[in-house]
């Protein structure tokens, strides 16, 4: 059967593998070098979690809206398009070493049993759990980049390993990039709440991930989408990522380090660097095909509070905010739950000055987007 499948040409043979269920796929990819090949490329579309308990993965999917619970509840029955794939992966608690259980003092030997079973598995660091979660996301990139054109993963933050995956098999052909690393339902073993109230660090990851300094020969390029939630991107990164990128069209920040005034002014085209000036289409925004622009739990937007907005005359009652007036072609604008912002001046500036058809008002989170709290009892 594969040697009649192989005579066929190659874009028939994709459009045939993508109408098989994952498993298929990856058993189909075994049958033979050709067909290993011919599997890599058939994966357009996928969306990648890999968590330390199954309810961690169930509640982060429904946030996202990977799912519904009705899917959940009847997997078998998912209506997916073809090349569209939701893969949850479920790390195994770490085994604890039996020197562990040695050194317990012999006294407590009735205290021990009581607690054996929650002695016997422990959870991973933060660290330890980020390593694992790119070294999975790296080896799926590896093996399947060259064809995807849609990409979401979620874990707890990108390292050195999954960005060089991302920068050096995905450059030109991904053009939808979401990376998710804020899952505030979970709370429990070294992970605190407070863990996801602030993006995650700064790192050199992100350089990798640009193709710059070390890596000029990598780096994404033809992004139209890109969702970053919980990134320690800076200000400065994420500029050369959006410089990299110029068919960029819809970009989603939620609680991410690089959303201040650096980024957003020379995004809106209010001061430029000296190299930029100089042609009647660089004056011109570098955000100015962007058509949806989200900055939520976002709180560096205005580099210094508003007082007395009220009292702003109306051509600039935009005050802070004037590099929105560069994003000519914006239809969405959000700031919701980004603090410091009153929402009668974001509403006033669009009445007044930007005319957006949507804009979202920073109001706190609640109702939809309200965290669902999970019992710790059954985690």
């Amino acid at each position: 059967m594969s040697d009649k499948i192989s005579l066929l040409p190659l874009e028939l043979i994709l459009h045939i593998l993508s109408y098989l269920p994952f498993e298929s796929l990856l058993a189909f990819g075994e049958t033979s070098r050709t067909n290993y090949e011919s599997h890599t490329l058939c994966l357009e579309c996928l969306r990648l979690g890999v968590f330390e308990k199954r309810i961690h993965s169930v509640i982060s999917l429904l946030q996202a809206g990977w799912t519904t619970p009705d899917q959940m509840a009847q997997i078998s029955s998912h209506n997916k398009q073809a090349n569209d794939y939701t893969i949850s992966i479920i790390q195994p608690a770490m085994s604890r070493l039996a020197s562990d259980l040695d050194s317990k003092p012999l006294l407590k030997i009735k205290s021990l049993k009581r607690r054996c079973p929650a002695l016997l598995e422990k959870s991973r660091t933060l660290e330890q759990m980020t390593r694992e979660q790119n070294r999975v996301f790296a080896q799926v990139v590896n093996r399947y980049g060259r064809g995807l054109r849609k990409l979401e993963f979620m874990a707890y933050d990108l390292d050195s390993e999954g960005a060089m995956a991302l920068a050096s098999k995905c450059q030109n052909i991904l053009h939808h990039l979401a990376l998710r690393f804020e899952h505030p339902h979970i709370r429990d073993g070294p992970i605190r709440p407070s863990t996801w109230m602030n993006p995650a660090p700064g790192s050199t990851a992100w350089n990798m991930f640009l193709g710059i300094g070390r890596y000029p020969q990598f780096g994404l390029c033809g992004l139209q989408t890109l969702i970053l939630e919980r990134a320690g991107i800076t200000p400065w990164q994420l500029t050369m990522l959006v410089k990299k990128n110029p068919k960029l069209t819809v970009l989603k920040l939620r609680t991410c380090r690089g959303v201040q005034p650096e980024f957003l002014n020379w995004l809106g085209g209010v001061y430029y660097e000296p190299e930029e000036l100089g042609s009647d289409e660089d004056s011109l925004a570098p955000g100015r095909n962007l058509k949806v622009l989200w900055l939520e739990n976002c709180h560096q937007i205005l580099a210094h509070p508003i007082e007395n907005y009220e009292h702003l005359p109306d051509e600039i009652c935009d005050f802070g905010l004037g590099w929105v007036r560069g994003l000519t072609s914006l239809r969405s604008l959000s700031f919701s739950e980004s603090a410091n912002i009153p929402p009668e001046y974001i509403d006033r500036a669009n009445s007044v000055l930007w005319k957006i058809p949507e804009v979202i008002l920073p109001y706190s989170g609640h109702g939809d987007k309200a965290p669902i709290e999970v019992d710790p009892g059954l985690l």
